[in-house]
């Protein structure tokens, strides 16, 4: 059986966050990424199948 998990890496809610000086958006190399509690549970399940 072969399964698919599409999934997407987010700032980490944890992690300090700065904003860029320029457009004041998330400064994004300073922040560490993880995957979100959706994808992370999803991809959980994938394996456990």
């Amino acid at each position: 059986m072969n399964l698919v998990v599409l999934v997407k890496q987010v700032p980490d809610t944890a992690a300090e966050r700065t904003l860029s000086a320029t457009d004041l958006t998330l400064h994004r190399e300073d922040a560490g990424l993880v995957l979100d509690e959706i994808n992370e549970r999803a991809a959980v399940e994938a394996l456990t199948l």
